[in-house]
């Protein structure tokens, strides 16, 4: 997940060797040891970006009367659906995050594109779902039919060390996956159902605790022992919030980040019954030996040499890759999803830049039945460790530094246009 916010005070362990995933821009704190040489490689964290307030607002977000739009065929109905995340909701007057999705969705020349949002995890408070942030997606939701959020939870709040929330309810107070799953913190998810029900975001996908398979955040589970803890908090977060009536059609995925796992990932299963989607976060960045960074000589023929590499080895394959988690899924008998993935320009150099190998290839992977992959989300942000953005920001300040692969990914997750419109660019529809 890309944890990565002002005022979200997360910190994540430094990168262990990978080949997938992103590190936070928050100083981490001392790391965990690195698996052995000869192990599979773990994966970076990719810090998921969070909404931003300071302080609660002083104006509060109404739910408003919103009139649907008539006659706007939903042109992302059937799987998998394609979903964006293109920064949060920013307090009450600037809901950028939804103003950006109606702006990709326009240069994908579609009309619904699901939007992705990250609770902020600072305090209990916060994540139980406050107006700044859901009001605006309520309005965003109500007026595009089929329109849809992702809403990533941050199930442990505070630091990295589990010391709990410096401010709010219960500050100061230790927290862990153990008292998670032994009920402690229903109350809290019972809130944010009700919230979510209010709102009219009912029907949204929530990610627990995502990439608990890394060391990054305070909900990490790098043992057995801590798996099974982080299974069974999971299935209280799932029975709590599914018996708030109107919630019955929240659904949950179960998500991790691609590579190196420490523990059998059967023991972080909460069940199957609690579990609608198996997400992977996928991001073509590498660790491994003789991958990333490029040399400095390196011809572009070498180059995509080892993009091919990094993909067929780590990426798709290896011992946690696409295949392995796919395989996962179908024995669960849930659909996959991918809810980030991004080419990668990492300070470190450890990302394959502009590839537009990856974007075919995802697309691709994306696209064959066998996969089953039930949505995708693609990261188009430029976060402060590594850089993803495609589209051009609607000001225009940002043209993105990825042309051959922002050229085909708008080549293959277009829509071609409507009779009579070809080359007269598509227009955002509405936020509220």
């Amino acid at each position: 997940m890309r944890l990565l916010t002002k005022t979200l005070v997360l910190s994540c362990a430094l990168a262990l060797a990978s080949c997938e995933v992103k590190v936070k821009n928050v100083p981490p704190p001392v790391p965990s040891p690195s698996p052995a040489a000869n192990s599979s490689p773990s994966p970076t964290p990719s810090a998921s970006p969070v909404a931003t307030p300071v302080a609660t607002p002083t104006l509060t977000p109404a739910v408003t009367t919103v009139q649907p739009l008539q006659n706007v065929p939903n042109d992302n109905a059937k799987a998998p659906h394609i979903a964006v995340f293109k920064g949060s909701v920013d307090g009450v007057k600037k809901p950028y995050g939804a103003q950006n999705n109606a702006a990709y969705a326009a240069w994908l020349n579609r009309n619904v594109v699901w939007a992705e949002d990250t609770q902020p995890g600072a305090t209990w408070d916060n994540m139980t779902g406050q107006a700044w942030q859901l009001a605006p997606w309520s309005n965003w939701k109500k007026v595009v039919p089929g329109r849809r959020l992702i809403l990533n939870i941050c199930i442990i709040p505070g630091p990295w060390d589990g010391s709990g929330p410096k401010t709010g309810k219960n500050a100061g107070i230790p927290v862990s996956l153990e008292d998670g799953a032994a009920g402690k913190y229903n109350e809290y998810y019972q809130k944010l159902a009700e919230n979510l029900v209010k709102y009219g975001l009912e029907d949204s996908i929530l990610r627990l605790g995502c990439e608990f398979n890394g060391g990054w955040f305070a909900w990490r589970a790098q043992s057995d022992a801590k798996a099974k803890a982080f299974a069974g908090y999971f299935r209280e977060i799932v029975k709590t919030m599914r018996a708030v009536p109107g919630a019955e059609g929240l659904m949950f995925d179960w998500n991790v980040g691609l590579g190196w796992c420490s523990f059998d990932p059967e023991n972080a299963w909460p069940g199957d019954e609690y579990v609608d989607f198996v997400g992977v976060d996928t991001y073509d960045d590498c660790y491994a030996p003789n991958t990333y960074p490029f040399a400095k000589n390196a011809s572009e023929a070498e180059k995509d040499r080892i993009r091919k590499k990094v993909w067929d080895d780590h990426i798709l394959g290896g011992k946690f890759g696409l295949t392995y988690w796919r395989d996962f899924a179908r024995k669960h008998g849930k659909p996959l999803s991918l809810p980030e993935w991004g080419v990668n320009n990492k300070p470190d150099g450890h990302g394959g830049g502009d590839n537009p190998y990856f974007i075919e290839q995802m697309y691709e992977f994306i696209n064959d039945p066998q996969n089953n992959v039930g949505y995708h989300s693609y990261f188009d942000y430029q976060a402060g460790d590594g850089h993803h953005q495609l589209s051009p920001t609607r000001d225009g300040k940002i043209v993105t530094e990825f042309p051959r692969s922002a050229e085909k990914f708008q080549k293959l997750f277009s829509l071609p246009p409507p009779p009579g419109q070809a080359g007269a660019p598509a227009q955002p529809l509405p936020v509220d």
